[in-house]
């Protein structure tokens, strides 16, 4: 199963397939023509474009803020390369509850990975505000499970890890179906 990568550049992330397998058949389309290249590039964004609707659905289907967690999910972007990529967050504004606007690069791992438990109650200035049910301004879920060495995620790397098999699979078959065409040119 590939692992995917994720960096962190200006507020951006970008979840792309990082396995040697990958790196091994794209080191050979290197040595391709310029139209195989082009047509793996359109394959991968095809996929990319798949991966985001589903990006979309988890949002939609978190229980932990699910208006924060599309708004996530609607800054995502099909990135332009020979792999499926697919770049979230950025600098479009989310404003919360008490009028602070905040990234949505920033809001991302607030709302897939949540805050500590101690976190939560300090957003409230005082008892008050939490017995009159006021909501604090910006909030997150609380900390998702541990697993592995870090945490499992509320929507978005849950959902990734579940199709990751199927996406590396169709990007496989794809590749070999573009190399054979390009092979017997």
């Amino acid at each position: 199963m590939p692992t995917t990568t994720a960096r962190n550049t200006s507020g951006k992330v970008t979840v792309r397939m990082n396995d040697r397998d990958v790196q091994a058949i794209l080191r050979a389309f290197s040595k391709m023509d310029k139209q195989a290249n082009q047509d793996l590039r359109d394959l991968s964004r095809e996929i990319a474009s798949d991966l985001v609707g589903e990006f979309r659905n988890a949002a939609r289907g978190t229980r932990w803020y699910p208006q924060q967690a599309s708004f996530v999910a609607q800054s995502a972007r099909v990135a332009r390369d020979r792999t499926p990529a697919v770049t979230l967050g950025g600098a479009k504004r989310y404003t919360t509850d008490d009028g602070r606007r905040v990234a949505a690069g920033s809001l991302l791992f607030l709302s897939e990975f949540g805050s500590p438990e101690q976190r939560q109650r300090d957003r409230f200035r005082n008892q008050a505000q939490r017995r009159a049910g006021s909501r604090g301004g910006l909030q997150g879920p609380p900390r998702s499970p541990r697993e592995g060495r870090g945490n499992r995620g509320w929507w978005l790397f849950p959902r990734l890890r579940r199709l990751q098999p199927n996406i590396l699979r169709r990007w496989i078959e794809g590749a070999q179906k573009v190399a054979d065409t390009w092979g017997n040119v």
